[in-house]
């Protein structure tokens, strides 16, 4: 979120630790089906989606629309003081707005302690999922 490039390798060890986690709770995808980051990277490839495009909100949803999603979990983390802060939400992809009762917000974790944040971020969004 603050523009700092050298913070994607956070994010996707994030991402695929946030997916990892809600499979193990859904492990029959009974409740929830959690689409392969292949299959995100190729759509994001395809539509040469760049975060610091002002259209990227606009493609990003057009994506999510070709995966035949539900629902986005998506979030934010910003560099500040050495420390991490995040947020995460899972947003319905109809109205693309988050869901008001299941975020993970103002999660700040030390910048070598932040996967420690991955838990809380499960243990906030997956009522949402079981839904």
């Amino acid at each position: 979120m603050d523009g700092d490039l050298t913070l994607s390798v956070l994010s996707y060890k994030l991402q695929d630790s946030v997916a990892n986690l809600l499979r193990q709770y859904d492990s029959t995808q009974k409740h929830f089906v959690i689409i392969p980051s292949d299959s995100i990277d190729l759509l994001v490839s395809q539509f040469n989606l760049d975060p610091t495009n002002p259209q990227y909100p606009t493609d990003m949803w057009k994506a999510v629309k070709l995966l035949n999603a539900n629902a986005v979990i998506s979030g934010t983390f910003n560099r500040k003081a050495e420390r991490i802060l995040i947020n995460a939400y899972i947003y319905d992809v109809n109205t693309k707005l988050a869901y008001p009762d299941y975020q993970a917000r103002d999660i700040f974790k030390p910048e070598d302690k932040v996967m420690e944040a991955v838990p809380i971020i499960v243990k906030k969004l997956l009522p949402g999922l079981l839904e």
